[in-house]
Order: C-alpha cells, then sequence, then structure tokens
C-alpha cells in the first residue's frame, strides 16, 4: 500500500524531532550568561530550523501518505510522491540535524531536499487534478 511507509516514516520521524525540542528545552536550564550564549549561537538558530521543519516534515509525510492510501492517483505519481517525500524531509531538515550537530557538509544538501518537496507538492496537484470521480 503506497503511503503506508510515509505515515510510518512521518510517525518515527517525529520522535526525532520530540527528542530535539527535549533537548532545546532542557538548555533553559543553564545559568543566565552561558544561556546568552547559546540562545546567539549559530548551532541553536539551525537545531531551531530541524526541529520546526522537522516536525511539520514528520506531519506531512503522515498526511500525504494517508492521501496516498486513499486517493486513486496513477500510480507512478504516487511511487514519486512517496519517495520523494522522505527523501525530501531526510534531505532537508534531516541535513539540518546533522549541521546543528558539526557536520559542515549537511548544510549545503538541504536544498535537495526543499526541491523534492516542491516537486511533492507540485505532483501532487496534477494528481488530484487528474482524478476521475468514482461514484
Amino acid at each position: 500500500m503506497i503511503g503506508k511507509k510515509n505515515m510510518a516514516f512521518g510517525f518515527f520521524y517525529f520522535l526525532t524531532t520530540l527528542g530535539l525540542g527535549m533537548f532545546l528545552a532542557s538548555k533553559f536550564s543553564l545559568p543566565p550568561a552561558e544561556l546568552g550564549k547559546w540562545l546567539q549561537s549559530p548551532q541553536h538558530g539551525i537545531l531551531k530550523a530541524a526541529h520546526a521543519h522537522g516536525n511539520l516534515e514528520s506531519v506531512l509525510n503522515i498526511v500525504i501518505g494517508y492521501l496516498l492510501c486513499r486517493l486513486a492517483l496513477e500510480e507512478w505519481i504516487a511511487k514519486t510522491v512517496s519517495w520523494l517525500l522522505i527523501i525530501g524531509a531526510l534531505f532537508h531538515s534531516g541535513m539540518l540535524y546533522l549541521a546543528g550537530l558539526g557536520v559542515g557538509v549537511a548544510g549545503k544538501l538541504t536544498p535537495i531536499g526543499a526541491i523534492s518537496l516542491v516537486i511533492v507538492m507540485v505532483l501532487m496537484g496534477i494528481g488530484v487534478l487528474r482524478l476521475q470521480r468514482v461514484d
């Protein structure tokens, strides 16, 4: 069933965003001087972006995965969307995670994920427009 892997991926990926959120929240227990330094650091900004985008991309995988299971989209569109959606999350927010952890080259790979997500939206729009009404 196309879309099932997206829903499972979305739920598990959301767990990583919850973990990152707990890590970011734990930093608020730092002494004020260290907290101020942390809040101004590039690492904090990158990880905050990874958390926000990861949440969105998790939910997007769950919702679009569900739609892929329910809508009778053309098979090539459904399969392409399914894989590009996972690739999009891993290469967009996933690379932000790695960049925030100090893997320098990871930040340069985020456009792959962003472009994948744009293609997903275009294909979903086309796929929905091409649906045949079945009563």
